[in-house]
């Protein structure tokens, strides 16, 4: 793996800001974070002045005076969303708001994955209408799904869409499409989660009632579903999640409560907020990205989302924790169903030299379950550093999930396949979308992706790089720099955690741990210029047990890292995880 510092911050821009410490200015710097105002809203996110009126975004009218007639005539409304976490969140960011503005006659639709695939389909739409629905918001989906929408009016049903998805160049004929990226919308932030705009639709109803005491207890669910559609944690994302967090450690939603019981969370407020800020507390973007978001996202995959959204607006506790439990167990599952598939997919990669050499990869299987192969893409790109197609082939089609890497827009492929009539169904964005073809079809579109990737790809964009934000002395390795560093929290894309890299550090004690010895503990020691002993440092290398063995006592190590907290019994301990390690230059030249 290539490792590139980022350049550092000139000294005009150190000047500028005196106030902060090297480190913390370089670590703006590298973000992009050059002007007071930047810096000041990064620091100080502030719910009241960074939190953009909903009005701005275009069909925000339109769609508010629509709902609020359905709500004043009784009229059957439907909320219909996506089965990830995103789309179910926002169902219930939305099914909660209009229960609380006291619709009566209200229902959500979530499809089944598996026999419905994304977005609106017709049957859906018919079944919708069977049951009486006047009004559907969708949400999460529908940007692109055009004949079902134009059903939908045939059929007397008005449809608002609120999405953040790619739109096409045409939008469908619904009512009001609510789309901060639809052309001519004035919406100053553009990287709102499915989940973040259906919340924006519901702040205007709110605020149109009289009833923004209600904003707040939805930003849990704004929160979790941007962090785990890995949205951008910055600008009004950044805002959304730190208060998200403070309202996740106080849920109302005895569900979410359940959710982070059974996995091991016990959410503590540390500091209460005194003057509006978010109150600090115990919960991170981890606990999003990592706890909860998996096992909400496994319901679609394993079984069906209405167990997600169930989960999510349940009252009862004993059900609650009935469906949590049910969440948990079937992630152990997809845990390991994940896993066979990606040790097939590269059995067939390794084992195939035109494959191993070709600038993406598509593979499929009748075998594989459609709500697992997007994240086996995921896991692919993360180990081959390629553009991704992992495929579920049922009857005569085949559902496609795509994974990319940021030099490949997945979306500018999908379109030229749709152009040429090759698709069924799809939708997404540039680095992460689906679709759905016949699969006759299968190697036209295979063909269109590889000439894609052959002529925007390069040798080098298909190296994998490891982006460093500074190279840290001795000094620096204490704990001023880690409290400096969470000042930054909370992470996520566009904020990634901070990496460092460090020379010359010497391997004291080493051990594979883990299931099947699958980590690497090390004790690593740091020397100062005189090269006496002058720190210790416990560290982990996640899924480097295979260098036990290789590496040796004594071995000098460059290491790049990311500070770990390890708090016990009142005692705090500062410790790495290890990102990637190389034998230090010095070391291979003694060694030789």
């Amino acid at each position: 793996m290539k490792w590139k510092i980022k350049e550092k911050a000139p000294d005009d821009f150190l000047k500028r800001f005196p106030e902060f410490t090297p480190l913390v200015a370089q670590l703006l710097y590298n973000r992009g974070l050059i002007s007071q105002k930047q810096i000041d809203e990064f620091f100080n996110p502030d719910y009241s002045q960074d939190f953009h009126d909903p009005y701005l975004l275009k069909g925000m009218k339109k769609a508010v005076n629509r709902i609020r007639q359905a709500l004043k005539k009784g009229e059957k409304i439907t909320i219909y969303g996506d089965f990830d976490a995103d789309g179910v969140c926002a169902t219930t960011i939305l099914f909660s708001t209009l229960k609380e503005l006291g619709a009566k006659n209200l229902d959500a639709y979530i499809p089944d994955r598996e026999k419905e695939s994304h977005g609106l389909n017709e049957k859906a739409i018919r079944e919708l209408r069977a049951r009486g629905t006047k009004l559907i918001i969708v949400v999460d989906c529908g940007s692109t799904d055009f004949n079902e929408v134009d059903l939908a009016k045939s059929l007397g049903i008005d449809m608002v869409i609120t999405d953040h998805h790619t739109l096409a160049e045409k939008l469908p004929r619904a009512l009001a499409v609510i789309n901060p990226l639809q052309k001519g919308d004035k919406y100053p932030f553009k990287d709102l989660s499915g989940a973040g705009v259906a919340f924006k639709l519901a702040s205007a109803l709110l605020s149109a009632h009289g009833e923004e005491f209600f904003q707040k207890w939805l930003l849990d669910l704004v929160a979790l579903a941007t962090v785990v559609d890995v949205m951008p944690i910055v600008g009004e994302n950044r805002t959304l999640v730190k208060y998200g967090l403070g309202v996740l450690a106080q849920t109302r939603r005895v569900g979410l409560r359940e959710l982070m019981r059974i996995g091991g969370v016990e959410p503590k407020i540390i500091q209460a907020s005194f003057n509006g800020e978010p109150p600090a507390t115990n919960l991170n973007v981890a606990t999003l990205g990592f706890v909860l978001g998996p096992r909400l996202n496994v319901a679609s995959r394993m079984d069906h989302a209405n167990t997600a959204f169930h989960l999510l607006i349940a009252r009862d506790r004993k059900e609650a924790k009935s469906l949590a439990k049910l969440l948990n167990e079937k992630n152990t599952e997809r845990q390991n169903l994940t896993a066979a598939i990606m040790k097939e997919v590269e059995r067939r990669i390794e084992g195939n030299p035109e494959k191993k050499n070709s600038k993406l990869i598509f593979e499929s299987s009748p075998d594989w379950p459609v709500g697992l192969v997007g994240l086996a893409a995921s896991k692919a790109v993360d180990k081959y550093c390629r553009p991704t197609m992992i495929g579920c082939e049922m009857d005569d089609l085949i559902h496609v999930s795509c994974r990319s890497i940021p030099e490949f827009d997945l979306m500018e492929a999908i379109r030229i396949a749709a152009s040429e009539n090759l698709l069924d169904d799809y939708g997404g964005h540039k680095g992460g979308a689906g679709f759905r073809a016949k699969k006759e079809n299968l190697e036209k579109i295979k063909k269109i992706f590889a000439d894609i990737a052959g002529e925007k790809l390069k040798e080098e964009d298909l190296a994998p790089t490891l982006d460093i934000d500074a190279e840290l002395s001795l000094d620096a390795l204490a704990f001023y720099s880690y409290d400096e560093i969470q000042k930054f929290a909370p992470f996520g894309k566009g904020n990634p955690e901070p990496k460092f890299l460090i020379r010359g550090l010497e391997v004291r004690n080493l051990k594979a741990v883990g299931t099947s010895g699958s980590h690497l503990k090390m004790e690593l020691v740091c020397f100062d210029e005189r090269c006496r002993l002058a720190k210790s440092f416990q560290a982990i290398a996640f899924g480097s047990g295979h260098l036990d063995g290789i590496l040796d006592k004594g071995s000098l190590v460059d290491v790049v890292f990311e500070f770990i907290l390890n708090e016990w019994n009142g005692t705090r301990n500062l410790e790495m995880k290890v990102v990637d390690l190389k034998l230090a230059k010095l070391y291979q030249k003694i060694s030789q």
